[in-house]
């Protein structure tokens, strides 16, 4: 098959890589919400667990990576928003 013929599945995979870094360059222009974080731990699961991905590769270790990372902002900001409503002003 020649290389600009793409599967399904890799249409998939590619669709789901671009959505997920159009996902953290809104956050990091300024959407920081842990919603949007969230989001984008679910799509890094997502493209862990896509089959077409090689089980072993340094795209997954990327992805493993970024997903480390995006948990760790998505905690922060629940956290935060957690302390937030906590307050009690008198």
């Amino acid at each position: 098959m020649p290389e600009s013929q793409t599967t399904p599945e890799r249409g998939e995979l590619a669709r789901l890589h671009a959505t997920t870094c159009l996902s953290m360059t809104q956050f990091i222009n300024g959407r920081q919400c842990p919603k949007l974080a969230q989001m984008i731990v679910r799509q890094l699961n997502q493209l862990l667990m896509h089959p077409e991905l090689e089980p072993v590769s340094q795209t997954r270790e990327m992805y493993r990576q970024l997903l480390e990372h995006w948990q760790q902002i998505a905690a922060q900001l629940l956290e935060h928003r957690d302390a937030r409503k906590s307050i009690v002003y008198h």
